[in-house]
């Protein structure tokens, strides 16, 4: 999986937020806020790694299990996937 383009990230105060631009703007209504995890998960979807990839990286990082990183991970990427944040990198995926 790959994050589409036409994202910023950025800090606000104590938190983060995709925010849209060009022509995202028309496709999104608003920013989308990042905790901790989505944060790391938007970061990886670099199209070279996979999901269990995502997830054998949060266990790495942060105190979770690898049942739960591939739990949360799966939900995330649903919900961009729902949202047209991604895209499939490549057939091998």
């Amino acid at each position: 999986m790959k994050a589409k383009s036409g994202f910023i990230m950025r800090e606000v105060g104590e938190g983060t937020v995709l925010v849209p631009v060009g022509e995202r703007v028309v496709d999104m209504n608003g920013m989308v806020v990042l905790n901790e995890t989505a944060r790391f998960i938007w970061e990886w979807l670099d199209g070279t790694r996979s999901p269990d990839d995502i997830a054998q990286g949060l266990t790495e990082t942060f105190d979770v299990t690898l049942q739960q990183a591939k739990k949360d991970v799966e939900e995330f990427l649903a919900e961009l996937e729902r949202m047209g944040m991604i895209e499939k990198a490549d057939a091998a995926e």
